[in-house]
């Protein structure tokens, strides 16, 4: 049971959808300005920590797992932020969608002024990761699934985010290990069990969620295998901090 309080809650989205030329499931990943302290040069999911304004729109989602419900504007808020693409039910979304790029409102009023309710349908929990107990700075991190919204492209916001590709998950780990953090990698691999969309959308649903939190033996990151993800070379893949195996 997790019981440290200095856990930084964040939340991610893995926003997917099927190539239109080649029908492959695909992933959004973002790299990051190599400027930023953590996870600088790497690519990850868009996502990031928790802010109060965030929980301010409160909803509990029945069979969402523990702190899930709580992040739900975060997790989308951050993908918006990173990429400009707005997860939720479109009908809402596309009238503000131009005042939203143009900072005329923001994703929080947006969410605030219609309930949260309006974006619960739109993501799905997908995994909980905990950075390992030997360093100062530790995040929750709730994962959701997402279909990427119809009709939106996704651009960087240049400032965190300096590329955004879509992704074959497993390719992307094959070219880009290095670049890549531990957690990463390990969702990546989980979710190239899938060949579509709907198999990972199905996926999720039926999946029962294991909070991961490595340990670190003998300079490898060791997981529960209930978790479900399986082995991986570790070598040469990217630590996250100086000093901080994430």
């Amino acid at each position: 049971m997790i019981t440290n309080s200095d856990l930084i809650d964040s939340a991610s989205i893995l926003v997917i959808r099927d190539n239109s030329n080649t029908g492959k499931l695909e992933v959004l990943m973002v790299r990051r300005h190599d400027d930023i302290d953590f996870a600088g040069g790497t690519y990850v999911f868009p996502g990031g920590k928790v802010d109060p304004e965030d929980l301010k729109n409160k909803v509990r989602v029945p069979g969402f797992p523990d702190g899930y419900s709580k992040l739900i504007v975060t997790a989308v808020r951050e993908v918006f932020e990173e990429s400009q693409l707005m997860i939720g039910d479109p009908h809402l979304i596309n009238p503000h969608l131009d005042a939203l790029i143009s900072n005329e409102i923001t994703v929080t009023d947006l969410i605030a002024n219609n309930g949260v309710e309006k974006f619960v349908d739109y993501v799905i929990p997908f995994a909980r990761w905990i950075t390992p107990r030997i360093f100062p700075k530790r995040y929750d991190t709730r994962f959701f699934l997402a279909r990427a919204p119809e009709n939106q492209i996704a651009v960087p916001d240049d400032h965190e985010i300096v590329d955004i590709k879509w992704a074959e998950p497993l390719d992307f780990i094959r070219e880009n290990k290095e670049i890549l953090m531990f957690p990463t990698i390990m969702n990546l691999k989980l979710l190239g069990q899938a060949n579509s969309v709907d198999e990972a959308v199905d996926f999720a649903k039926r999946r029962k969620i294991m909070t991961v939190e490595p340990k670190i033996v003998g300079g490898k990151r060791v997981i529960d295998p209930a978790a479900g993800y399986g082995e991986i070379d570790q070598e040469n893949i990217h630590p996250g901090v100086k000093g901080n195996p994430r």
